[in-house]
């Protein structure tokens, strides 16, 4: 049996449907019962699950941090792909981040190890490889550099990925997978919602850095190839094109009846956005959501490699068809 930890998410949805072309035998933990049952109706309308093979899943309501009942959800399964977590880039966030993906990833490695899972596969984000700013292109070799400035959501995964690691030490079979952007199914993509938020209301501003990008379905393809082999112990970065983040903002501009953006997003022009946001929390009249480490990943022109899993699995990324249709 496989367990899908974050079911109602984009990647643990699209897990969904690839076990459900092997017919494969699952549980799926969710927190909300909203989110289950628009899972639910998305799975159906949009891509035409059928009903019988919904109702054969084991759907289980699972807290990460209640020990009890992540246990009885991991009890009995061999097989656990653990893509829940807290997403943000904003700094207030800092507490629920943490504890959300390093506390509920080391209770999911601790439960796993309990009950002697064959492997975990672990949803990461590029953000917690965090190479040297001299560095241009990055890969899986690149190490956490201590004298850049991170979010917090880079330093929470970061640690996350040192639980599952010490979870390899003690006998756990590993694998870590660290998308770019993912792009596609923008119905139950939060990301891409955000960015269509941002792009309405943003007045002709564009940021000028580069994106590391993957369609939806290479990553859940990937992820279950992964589960197929017989690799352990492994990280992989995946992503298909490092893009200018001019050209996909002005894509979602564009599908939403806006202008493309006129004015790049400077570094001194950010600054002086963060400055504003600082004394505004000083104030008290509102958070804070800018960071010096936000400002970084938007005016970064690093770029990501996410060849090592198409050598090693012989597979091969597909055009990023989002970004030319949205």
């Amino acid at each position: 049996m496989i367990l899908i930890i974050g079911g109602t998410g984009l990647v643990g949805s699209h897990l969904i449907l690839e076990c459900y072309k092997e017919n494969l035998k699952l549980r799926v933990t969710y927190r909300s019962k909203e989110k289950l049952n628009n899972l639910k109706y998305h799975l159906k309308k949009n891509h035409l699950m059928k009903s019988c093979y919904l109702k054969s899943i084991d759907w289980v309501n699972v807290n990460l941090n209640d020990i009890v009942s992540l246990g009885d959800a991991i009890r009995g399964v061999d097989f656990v792909y653990h893509c829940a977590a807290k997403v943000s880039l904003a700094d207030y966030d800092k507490d629920e981040l943490f504890k959300t993906n390093i506390e509920g990833t080391s209770n999911v490695v601790n439960m796993c190890l309990k009950y002697k899972v064959k492997k975990l596969l672990y949803l990461s984000s590029i953000s917690s490889i965090g190479a040297n700013n001299d560095v241009k292109i990055i890969n899986e070799s690149h190490s956490w550099d201590d004298n850049r400035d991170y979010t917090f959501y880079a330093r929470s995964k970061n640690a996350s990925e040192l639980e599952v690691w010490r979870g390899s030490q003690e006998g756990l079979n590993v694998i870590i997978v660290n998308p770019g952007l993912i792009l596609g199914d923008n119905v139950n993509n939060p990301s891409i919602r955000k960015i269509l938020k941002i792009a309405h209301n943003n007045f002709f501003f564009y940021p000028t850095g580069k994106v590391a990008v993957i369609d939806i379905n290479d990553v859940s393809r990937i992820l279950m190839l992964l589960l197929n082999s017989s690799v352990k112990n492994e990280r992989f970065i995946l992503v298909s094109e490092n893009i200018d983040q001019r050209m996909l903002f002005d894509k979602f501009r564009l599908s939403i009846g806006k202008r493309k953006a006129f004015f790049p997003l400077s570094k001194f022009l950010l600054n002086f956005f963060l400055i504003g946001e600082i004394i505004l929390q000083t104030l008290g009249i509102r958070k804070r959501f800018m960071s010096w480490a936000l400002i970084q990943i938007l005016c970064s022109k690093q770029i990501y490699d996410g060849s090592k899993v198409s050598r090693l699995l012989s597979f091969e990324y597909k055009e990023i068809k989002s970004i030319n249709s949205v």
